[in-house]
This record gives structure tokens, sequence and C-alpha cells, in this order.
């Protein structure tokens, strides 16, 4: 039986190449074709798919809150998302989301092709670029062998500090005269350069490099 794909991606001509791959296997089915979020979910209900195919953009929280949406409201459907991300911060974003596959943009379509056949099945799966990049965070967790600060923008320091000096989003947007999404925008990025989630670890990380005062 052949594993049914809708495919949904903002930039057409890599939908239309990736369809045309996908119709030269004789186990791939492509039901469907979205260039929107709003669509694709949609198409989830009426061609009922096995896997979901997801392109995925840098900072943009549609394609999470249309994994989420599909996760939440569709959750016999497996996703597989690929994005030109590989860092440890946006793959585990994509996995909590709902994802079961992960493949970069930089991978073979024959590790495309794996992960459809691996989400289809219920299984698991990471290209050799994301479980690379996985594998590496890990030994450098282990390490202590974290980013130093000088890797941040100015902006990402001193949104930085002010999340470890116990501001909330809103609160530092008014402080910086920037919007409140620019700031998650910042705050992303922070955790994804120095492999921290959880505020009580970037106050640590903040302390440690001795950008605020104790």
């Amino acid at each position: 039986m052949s594993i049914r794909v809708l495919l949904s991606s903002k930039h057409k001509v890599v939908s239309e190449g990736i369809a045309a791959v996908l119709r030269t296997h004789h186990d791939m089915d492509v039901v469907g074709v979205s260039d929107n979020g709003e669509h694709t979910h949609v198409l989830c209900g009426e061609v009922d798919p096995d896997v979901v195919l997801i392109g995925m953009q840098a900072n943009d929280a549609r394609d999470l809150k249309l994994m989420h949406q599909i996760a939440h409201h569709q959750p016999s459907k497996s996703m597989v998302a690929f994005s030109s991300d590989s860092d440890r911060h946006s793959i585990i974003e994509i996995l909590d989301a709902g994802a079961k596959a992960y493949v970069s943009t930089t991978s073979s379509m024959d590790e495309l092709m794996s992960a459809i056949r691996a989400a289809a099945a219920g299984r698991v799966y990471l290209c050799q670029a994301a479980a690379s990049e996985m594998m590496e965070s890990v030994r450098k967790a282990r390490s202590g062998d974290i980013m130093v600060k000088g890797h941040l923008g100015g902006r990402e320091e001193q949104v930085l500090r002010l999340i470890a000096d116990g501001f909330s989003s809103k609160e530092i947007a008014r402080n910086l005269q920037i919007a409140p999404s620019t700031v998650e925008v910042h705050r992303r990025n922070i955790m994804r350069k120095i492999g921290l989630h959880k505020v009580a670890d970037l106050t640590r990380y903040a302390i440690r490099n001795q950008m605020v005062s104790v």
C-alpha cells in the first residue's frame, strides 16, 4: 500500500521538485500540495494523508503553529519537517511541535524518502546532519564547552540581560521600544546560539559571563 503524502511548502518550485521525485517512487502517493498553513490544515481533513511533509522557514512561528494544530486536531497524521535550520534548538522545537522526522535542506532526496517511510511506520528519524548536531551539542554540554557572549549580537545581549533580571517579553519590548514579536525572535536566537532553553539556565549563563550583577 502506498504512503499518502501531503506536501506543504511556501516555495512552489521546491514543492514541485519534491512532488516530482515522490511520484517516481512506487510506494509514494502525493495526495495534495499546499503553499500555506491554513490550506494545509484543511487538506489534512479532506485527503487523509499518512504523512504531512512540511517545509519550515527560519524564525517563522506560523510553521510551528501549523504543526501544533495538526498534532492537536489530527494526531494520527505523521509529520516530517524539512528546514535549513539544523541547530539543536530548532530541531528540538520542531520535534516538540509534533514532528516524527526532521530533514535538513542540505540532505539528499534519499534521506527525505527514508524520513517519510520512517514517519509513516511510526518511527522517529533525524537526517545525518541533524543527528550530528544533536550529538555535538551533547558532547559540548558534557564538557562544559559553552559559547561565549561574544557570539551574541548587541541587541541579543540586551534582551538576555533583561530576561536574567526577570522581565517578561512584553516588559522587554517596552523597555527596548521594540515589538513583542521581535523580542521572541531574539529570545529564540539566544536560546539557539547558547543551547539553553529555560529562564533559570539563561540567567545562570548571564551571571557566569558577567552580563548581569548579583
